[in-house]
């Protein structure tokens, strides 16, 4: 079975990071039309609450007054929508931008002023509190029917010069346009007859001087729109602006304008006065702005704000809402991220919700930004995969440490650890990546004290009971929660209506809810998982200290313990619970790994009852223990260590590396061999000869040699009376990933060297292409 899931939460593009600087205050500035995409606003409309419920408003209000469906335009595929048409268009982006800095609001993104680019000062005008829903939807649809009418008025062109030099040159050539805008100090539009703006842009282009004549034949903000502003304000009548939240500084005259100077003549220059966005941006500069927000389906603003800050000699910081063809949700709180880490997030002022939900997380292996509940979503699809395959009843899930940084969209599949066995392993696989082993499951037979399995009113108690204890308003960073309160180490949390109806779903729900509450990255392990069919929707998520568990002897064939093993009674237990508190989903105990340990070994440590062979790879061998054990008992435990090793090299899982069959009929390479060679030394501090994997050695033969070597080292141990068992632990390297050796560290160089005489001439030449394409590939 096959499935696919968003995971996302580590994947952040170097050249998202806008400039450095910022602080000061806080401006959200709004683009205008030009910027948008099919698809655009999909994702947030599925995965947002405070999206969906501007967008179904907004479809109310046009399909009463414009006759159409705003979430039909939105879904509607590429070659039937009606986005080309600005009376569409216009009222899409207008609604798109609302929600966007509503969602900024929820999150904790107060603005500190506002303003707008030609179109984008409507939304500007209802996000600062001047204009409601309606009246913005009103002037955006009238808007963009005027500009229907208002095809064959002329051009309009992007030149690479100030507005003083664009308008010498326009007046040379006859005088027919106007600057249609000032959008940096080296950046301006004009527009009017076509012949003019012609005429400037070849003059331009003669001297290699950026020019370009954009699409489309409408002389905007020019003279040429003069006629549509008289319609355009006799139409807009009956526009009630009020007061604005925080400054409103309009493009129209550069400067503050106050909310209810925002009436009909006020929206007819807006269509036809040129957009002033270096006087706006210089206004916002002397409020002390200097962290910029540009709202919109895609930054446009962005190069001309850093322009405008460059000239006069500030650095700002600044950021997009979304990105043209990227996730919607990742990009916006990857901002928020941004927006934290510089100070500009804080508690919403009166009025708004007081919850604020930014997600973001740092995993261990980049301090680029991370979401926390994709991890936890992604976890969520893990189990589920390998859940799947289980039987009814109790079950364990223990994951990889490689949960984590999966990139993109992952394909999961889940599969037998081995043929005929019970427990089930899960793997995941990025495009154009490898499988990647992220779970393993089984079955789990596990008496819960609060109640017994398969008994849905067996639970953490009566609704009743747990409002009772858990009666201290709280806050729980994620956006499937209408309210949360706790008391004690308890927590509870009401979901939204209509967020968790699928078993999936409640599952996705419980671990993030889990990861927010506990501020936890990615659950380490799952036990005593089990869920109901009983049709309800998931309304509300309950977390407490995981309480004892009487641990049945394990089922054939799944994941037995361990010797000496003995359950770990910490963690978290977790009830997904139906409007009435009868219980959806159980887990009995969960453990989770902090954000700075996500992507190495787990925290705490999980002893669950799986194979030894299942252990992480990267687990350093307990020496103790091995030289405590008898010979046949060592043998194991070390075939299983080196099989790990081997497969994690190999980038399989070790049910996939047989222990009799020769590791270079399994596809391991000289450069993998010596990486692996690398890793047993780490371990055990005995040397491996590379020659010895690559000309046929199986695991077993190595694990025999280890075996051999370690017992020579113990007697010698026991002559010296020295102690070997407290031998140092593994480097700082021991918990990374495992990756192919860069050969930036000398010894591995000299001992590639020294390995190459006693190598055939054709694996001379394979080492060396190898090493080869590597360094191509660095270039």
């Amino acid at each position: 079975m096959t499935t696919s899931t968003w995971a996302g939460h580590a994947t952040v593009a170097a050249d998202d990071a806008a400039p450095g600087g910022g602080a000061g205050r806080t401006a959200l500035v709004f683009s205008g039309q030009g910027n948008q995409w099919p698809g655009m606003g999909r994702e947030l409309l599925h995965r947002e609450p405070a999206v969906r419920a501007v967008f179904e408003e907004a479809d109310d209000i046009l399909g009463t007054t414009a006759g159409w469906s705003l979430l039909g335009e939105l879904s509607a595929p590429q070659d039937e929508s009606r986005l080309e048409d600005p009376a569409v268009l216009q009222p899409v982006l207008v609604t798109l931008q609302i929600a966007l800095a509503r969602l900024l609001a929820e999150r904790g993104v107060v603005a500190d002023a506002f303003t707008g680019h030609s179109l984008g000062e409507i939304a500007a005008a209802a996000a600062a509190g001047a204009l409601d829903l309606p009246g913005a939807l009103r002037l955006a649809g009238l808007r963009g029917e005027l500009m229907r009418r208002a095809v064959g008025t002329g051009r309009t062109a992007l030149l690479g010069v100030d507005a003083e030099e664009a308008a010498g040159r326009i007046a040379r050539h006859g005088g027919r346009a106007d600057v249609a805008a000032w959008n940096a100090p080296g950046s301006t539009l004009i527009a009017g007859e076509a012949a003019t703006v012609a005429a400037v842009v070849g003059e331009l282009a003669a001297e290699e001087v950026f020019c370009r004549i954009l699409p489309g034949e409408i002389a905007f903000h020019s003279r040429y729109l003069e006629p549509l502003r008289a319609e355009f304000t006799d139409a807009a009548q009956g526009i009630a602006p009020r007061a604005t939240t925080a400054p409103l500084v309009s493009t129209v005259t550069g400067d503050v304008v106050p909310g209810e100077a925002l009436d009909a003549a006020y929206w007819g220059d807006n269509l036809r006065r040129p957009v002033r966005f270096v006087q706006a941006v210089d206004r916002l500069l002397a409020l002390g702005c200097r962290t910029f927000v540009e709202v919109g389906a895609h930054p446009t603003l962005s190069p001309s704000l850093a322009d405008i800050c460059a000239a006069r000699g500030i650095e700002p910081l600044i950021l997009p809402s979304l990105r043209r063809a990227e996730g919607e949700q990742e990009s916006l709180l990857r901002t928020v991220w941004r927006l934290r880490a510089a100070g500009a997030v804080r508690a919403p002022a009166a009025g708004l919700p007081r919850a604020v939900r930014f997600l973001a997380a740092t995993t261990g292996q980049t301090p680029r930004p991370a979401l926390r509940g994709r991890a936890a979503q992604l976890a969520a699809a893990v189990a589920d995969t390998a859940l799947g395959l289980l039987p009814a009843g109790p079950a364990a899930v223990r994951f990889e440490p490689a949960a984590a940084p999966l990139p993109g969209e992952a394909t999961l599949a889940a599969a037998p650890v081995a043929p005929g066995a019970t427990a089930v392993a899960a793997y995941g696989r990025a495009p154009q990546g490898g499988w990647v082993r992220l779970a393993t499951a089984w079955p789990e037979e596990t008496a819960l004290v609060s109640g017994p399995a398969g008994d849905r009113s067996a639970g953490p108690g009566s609704l009743v009971e747990l409002s009772a204890r858990c009666a201290e308003p709280g806050t729980v960073a994620d956006t499937a929660v209408e309210a949360a309160w706790h008391g004690g180490d308890e927590v509870l949390v009401r979901l939204r209506p209509g967020t968790a109806g699928a078993r999936r779903e409640q599952l996705d729900v419980a671990l993030r809810v889990a990861a927010a509450a506990l501020g936890a990255h990615t659950p380490a392990a799952l036990h005593g998982v089990e869920r109901h069919e009983s049709g309800a929707a998931a309304r509300w998520v309950h977390l407490a200290p995981a309480g004892p568990m009487s641990q049945a002897a394990p089922t054939a064939q799944a994941a037995p313990p361990d010797a000496g093993e003995a359950p770990d009674p910490a963690g978290t237990a977790v009830h997904v619970l139906d409007e009435q508190g009868g219980t959806l989903l159980r887990i009995a105990r969960s453990t989770w790994r902090a954000k700075d340990t996500a992507d190495s070994a787990a925290a705490p440590a999980d002893q669950a009852t799986v194979p030894a062979e299942d252990a992480p790879a990267d687990a350093a061998p307990d020496l103790a223990a091995l030289l405590a054990a008898g010979p046949e008992a060592r043998l194991e435990l070390l075939t299983g260590h080196v099989r790990r090793a081997a497969a994690s090299v190999l980038r399989s899982g070790p049910d996939r590396v047989p222990a009799d069959r020769p590791l270079n009929r399994l596809g391991m390479d000289s450069v993998m061999g010596l990486e692996l060679r690398r890793r047993l030394e780490r371990d055990f501090g005995v040397e491996i000869g590379l020659v010895r994997i690559l000309r046929g050695a199986t695991v077993a033969d190595l694990a025999a040699e280890l075996g051999e070597e370690l017992a020579t080292a113990a007697d010698l141990a026991a002559d010296l009376g020295e102690d070997l068992a407290e031998a140092p632990a593994p480097g700082p390297d021991g918990g990374r990933p495992a990756t192919l050796p860069d050969l930036d560290d000398p010894a591995d160089i000299e001992r590639l060297l020294a390995d190459l005489d006693a190598l055939s001439p054709e694996e001379v030449d394979s080492l060396l292409g190898r090493l080869a394409g590597d360094a191509a590939g660095e270039i």
